[in-house]
C-alpha cells in the first residue's frame, strides 16, 4: 500500500534484498578520506524509507484518515488499528531487510506529507483512537512505535535517522 506506483522500487521480500545488497557492496568497495586514526574508510550508505500514505498514485491509497491529497486522483482510505500496526511491523521489516543487505542504516520519512506525517499533522489525522486526536502524543504514536521497534529489531549499531517536518504544526 506504501508504494509510489505500480512497479516502484521498494523493500520487502528477499529477493528484493539481495537486489539491495549489489548497492551496498560496491558503495563499501569506495575508500573515502578520514581524519581519525586511519587515512581512508569505507563508505557508507543509508536507505530511505517511506510510505506514500495519501499520496499514493494507485488506487489503494490509505492514511491516518479518510482523505485525498491534492496531488493524487485516488482518494485515501483509513487505516484501521490492526493495519496501523501492521504498518509498523511493514517498516521494521523494511529497515531489518536494510541491515541483511549491507546498509548502514535507514532514514525513516516522517516528513514531507508522507504517511507518518499524515498521522502528525491534525488536518489529516482525524482519528479518535490512540493514533489521533488533539492530543498530539496520540498523533506521534505512529512514528515513536516504528522508531522503538525498528531500535528493538537492528539493535544500537545501526544508524536510525528520522525526518521531521514542522509543515503542518
Amino acid at each position: 500500500q506504501g508504494w509510489v506506483g505500480p512497479f516502484e522500487g521498494k523493500l520487502s521480500t528477499e529477493t528484493e534484498r539481495d537486489r539491495h545488497k549489489l548497492v551496498t557492496d560496491m558503495v563499501h568497495s569506495i575508500q573515502i578520506p578520514s581524519y581519525g586514526a586511519n587515512p581512508t574508510e569505507p563508505a557508507r550508505i543509508c536507505l530511505q524509507i517511506l510510505h506514500t500514505g495519501r499520496y499514493a498514485y494507485h488506487p489503494f491509497a490509505v492514511s491516518a484518515s479518510s482523505t485525498k491529497s491534492p496531488i493524487s486522483p485516488f482518494p485515501a482510505k483509513e487505516l484501521s488499528t490492526s493495519d496501523v500496526k501492521a504498518t509498523i511491523r511493514d517498516f521494521v521489516n523494511c529497515a531489518v531487510l536494510a541491515k541483511e543487505a549491507g546498509y548502514d542504516g535507514v532514514e525513516i520519512m516522517g516528513s514531507e506529507g508522507y504517511l507518518i506525517n499524515q498521522f502528525l499533522v491534525s488536518k489529516t489525522n482525524q482519528r479518535s483512537d490512540e493514533y489521533g486526536g488533539e492530543n498530539f502524543v496520540n498523533r506521534m504514536r505512529l512514528a515513536m512505535e516504528i522508531v522503538t521497534e525498528t531500535r528493538k529489531a537492528c539493535g544500537f549499531g545501526f544508524i536510525i535517522i528520522f525526518c521531521f517536518s514542522m509543515l503542518g504544526f
